[in-house]
């Protein structure tokens, strides 16, 4: 491995992608004894899967409602910048958030063009900017939709905005015909395979580490984790009482969720990896709180589209951003062997 600098960071560049290491850091994390990893765009590529059924679940939506032109309402683009914008780490409230803007702007423009809607301001770029400001989340989304309406407009916007059916639209599609083992229903529309068998995997086991602990800390439910692992060929790779999963009652930037992981993982050092700002937030909120843990975010979910926001992370002074999972991983034996000079470790 070679290693450049990069401000207060350390470039170590693995057979797997680069690293960068806060400078800082290093000493903490060569003396980890746990990893514990968010899944979706860290473990496990969702781009084909997740990323496409926002997309689909709009064009079944609004057709039903009478809509026309509704194949490109939400690309995988847009899902990308509300997971930026921050503040949803559920899909199922980032397509609340979706299907509530264009509810509204059908109501402002009395349109059901869906390809004139999506052009309409405010475009999702336009909103999930303003998301970003506002700090995130379904709530932000309320907040500046409602701020928009009239009384009688925003009454109007919600009896329309039908978040349980939109929801059983979305996981049967991801689903299909797994609808039965993760979630306890039978599907009615999409009866064959759902897309989350594209899900392809981002994690080479060769690169985790056999001396730490390993556990998982996900949005995901605990049966999209079970499936999905057993999907990749990992059941059995993570020990069951070291996986948190939104069934435990924790939803990220709840630092609650690694309280919980790092309870049931037993570690006193861990780290953290995650793709998201959420992520990142989460792992200050739980130091606010407990203290000692690192943070390493990958650049192959959200961030993958956009180069400038490695820099981000880094000005907002992750442990370590990687160009992925395997990368970071590999990147642990240059803090721990030595790889990374003192002088480098004291500056």
């Amino acid at each position: 491995m070679s290693n450049s600098d990069i401000g207060e960071y350390v470039s170590i560049a693995t057979e797997a992608g680069e690293a960068l290491v806060r400078r800082v850091s290093v000493g903490s994390i060569a003396g980890l004894d746990g990893i514990i990893f968010d899944i979706d765009g860290v473990l496990i590529d969702v781009s084909e899967s997740v990323q496409i059924v926002h997309g689909a679940a709009a064009e079944i939506y609004f057709r039903a409602l009478g809509w026309t032109s509704c194949e490109s309402l939400v690309e995988p683009a847009d899902v990308d910048a509300f997971k930026l914008a921050g503040g949803f780490n559920s899909d199922w409230e980032l397509a609340y958030a979706w299907s509530l803007l264009y509810l509204f702007k059908s109501l402002r423009y009395g349109s059901t063009d869906g390809a004139a809607l999506e052009a309409a301001h405010p475009t999702i770029e336009e909103f999930t900017g303003d998301l970003a400001r506002r700090g995130g989340g379904l709530a932000s989304a309320v907040d500046a939709i409602r701020g928009m309406c009239r009384p009688e407009e925003w009454k109007a916007v919600e009896a329309r905005w039908d978040r349980p059916g939109l929801q059983r639209i979305f996981v049967e599609l991801y689903a299909g015909d797994l609808c039965p083992e993760i979630y306890g229903f039978e599907p009615e529309m999409v009866t064959g395979q759902g897309l989350i068998r594209r899900d392809r995997p981002i994690l080479d086991r060769r690169f985790l580490p056999k001396s730490l602990k390993l556990g998982i800390a996900t949005g995901r439910t605990a049966g999209e984790t079970t499936v999905g692992f057993r999907l990749m060929g990992w059941s059995g790779l993570f020990p069951p009482h070291a996986i948190v999963s939104e069934d435990d009652g924790f939803r990220k930037p709840d630092p609650g969720i690694l309280a919980l992981a790092v309870e049931r993982l037993d570690a006193r050092r861990p780290m953290y990896v995650g793709d998201t700002p959420d992520d990142l937030l989460t792992v200050r909120r739980y130091n606010e709180v407990h203290g000692g843990m690192l943070c390493c975010i990958v650049l192959t979910g959200p961030a993958r589209r956009d180069p400038a926001v490695k820099v981000l992370f880094a000005e907002q002074h992750a442990d370590m951003v990687a160009d992925n999972v395997n990368a970071a991983l590999a990147a642990l034996d240059s803090c721990a062997g030595g790889a990374i000079c003192p002088a480098e470790k004291q500056r």
